[in-house]
Formats: structure tokens, sequence, C-alpha cells
């Protein structure tokens, strides 16, 4: 039930069938909210709040074909979610829960029918080679930048961003779901830096909330605490999944890199395939690592007024 060469990790069938498995513990429900352009169903895993409560936060993962442990990471947090006690369980007092533990899953099986070898831009994008991560539509009056990484227009380059905002069933899909369901707070897992990077933002309270944010996830993680990557003047929008739900959406937004970078090198200076620069060997010590900081930068976030009521406050 593993993917062969990529064991420890699922192959896409063990994936669907773990997302309803640990759904079903959790009492949660599985709720298609699209199509991938391959035609394979993009499914999230709904857990109602224990205690009736009306906010909803969003744990989203694998928008990248090979970052397969932010998959695992998003799965753990169902399967504790189901621990009576546990911190994700006690999340569940305060909010209902939606994880998303694959945005693309044609990536996903890409990734898997190469078994990880090839280039990057090769298991990177969707079926289009779009980067799905640079294909939300950039807040209103802002515009790309030519640095790396920011998004190219070309077909074929690794963060293509695509013909046009939202051009993707995979994005336009994400886009319906926080529109309908007005999420609080959202963590969007990557790897492997070993990173937060919340929404960019230029307004003083917001920058300033979302380093609260981050320290809250920090000080929770039990071995390595990430640092956060962010920028009022220097950062750029580039059309990603977190800085479209912070000024879209009014949703406290992050990008958490999971696997760092010396970690990653640490496992392999040349790795034997592209996957494996991406995961680590054993995906147990960095979900032991990064859950309590996930769940601890949802419940903080929680605990805040929504970002425009933050910024209403503060020019009061």
């Amino acid at each position: 039930m593993s993917a062969g060469p990529l064991s420890p990790y699922r192959s896409p069938e063990h994936r669907r069938r773990a997302v309803r498995d640990v759904a079903s513990a959790a009492g949660g429900e599985v709720v298609p909210y699209g199509q991938s352009v391959e035609g394979e169903a993009l499914e999230a895993v709904r857990v109602p709040s224990s205690r009736g409560a009306s906010r909803r936060v969003l744990c989203s993962a694998n928008i990248h074909g090979p970052e397969w442990i932010g998959c695992e990471v998003a799965l753990a947090l169902l399967q504790t979610a189901a621990d009576a006690g546990s911190p994700a369980a006690a999340l569940l007092h305060h909010a209902e829960l939606w994880v998303v533990p694959c945005l693309n899953p044609d990536g996903y099986r890409r990734t898997f029918e190469r078994q990880g070898v090839g280039p990057l831009v090769h298991l990177r994008t969707n079926a289009h080679g779009v980067d799905l991560n640079r294909n939300y539509p950039l807040p209103g009056g802002a515009r790309r930048h030519r640095l790396p990484g920011s998004g190219s227009t070309t077909p074929g380059d690794t963060t293509y961003v695509g013909p046009a905002p939202l051009s993707e069933p995979e994005t336009a899909a994400l886009d319906r779901l926080c529109a309908e369901q007005g999420f609080w707070a959202s963590t969007n897992l990557h790897s492997f830096m070993g990173t937060m990077i919340p929404a960019h933002v230029d307004d003083r309270p917001c920058f300033r909330h979302y380093a609260r944010l981050c320290r809250a996830m920090a000080d929770a993680q039990p071995r390595h605490r990430y640092r956060r990557l962010a920028a009022r003047v220097l950062d750029t929008f580039t059309g990603e999944q977190e800085d479209h739900q912070h000024h879209v959406h009014d949703t406290w937004a992050v990008c958490i890199e999971v696997f760092p970078v010396l970690a990653s090198y640490r496992q392999h200076w040349r790795p034997p395939s592209t996957f494996w620069r991406f995961n680590p060997h054993d995906p147990g010590p960095w979900i032991d690592n990064d859950l309590p900081g996930v769940i601890a930068w949802l419940r903080a976030a929680l605990d805040s007024p929504r970002p425009s009521e933050l910024r209403a406050q503060a020019s009061a």
C-alpha cells in the first residue's frame, strides 16, 4: 500500500483510502469540492466542532506534486483529532476543522508514476504545467516583479503562472471553497525550507500580528523551531495561496515549509531523485515536530480578530 521506491509514503490510492479512514475515525465527512485537470476529485475533510463553534479553520497541503511530507502532516492532524485530550481535539472546541491533504492530485500521481525522478518542472505543476501556487490573482493594485521564484509567464517554466489568474480548476475550486466557508485561519503545508511564510502585508497591525502568530507556532515546536520569513517592504506578491486568502477572504494565512533545507542536505548531499530532496526518509520526527506548531498557529489565530477587524481597531 506504500509507494514502492517512495516508501514509507503513500501511493495515490492509499492516500485516498487514508483520507476516508481518518475522516471516519475523527467523526468527519469527505467533501468533494471540485475536480482536477485530469478529472480526479478534489476532496476536503470536514470535522465539526465538538462544541458547536461557528468559526472554521483550514489546513491544506501538497499544492506542489512532490511535496508529500505536507500531506502526511495534514493526515496526522486528522488522525490526532480523533484522540480525546489531544491538542487537535482541543482545537475542535473552538472551530470546525477542514483539511485538504492534497491540493494537486494530478501532480501527486505524476510524481508517483515517475517514482519521484525528473526535473522539478515535470513534478511540481498541475497537468497543464501551471504552478498552482503562482496562479492566484494579485491583490488590487499589485504587480508582479521580475524576481527569482516570483512567477513566470513562459509556459514550460517551473513557476509558470498560467494563462490567467484562477485559470486552473484546482485553484478555482479552492477559491470557491474559501469563499463559501469563510475560514478564519489557514495553514498551507509545503516543503523543504523549514520556515513560516505568512501572507505578505504592508500594514503594520497585520504585519506585527503575523509575527505573534508565527511565534506561537515556533514556541510549540518541540525540537526544531522554524523562523518567520517576511518583510513589509522587500517582499512581493507572486500569486500565492496565502496572499489570496488574506487579502480576498480575510483569513489569517501562512505557508509552512516542513523539513528544513539543512536537514534535507544532511539526508542527501546529492539525492537519488527530486522527490528525496523534498521529503525526509522518516516523516515521523517532522510530523511530531510540526503538528503541534500547526495546531498552535490555528489556535492563536482563532483568538484574534479578523485581519480587517484588526486594521479597523488600529485606525480607530
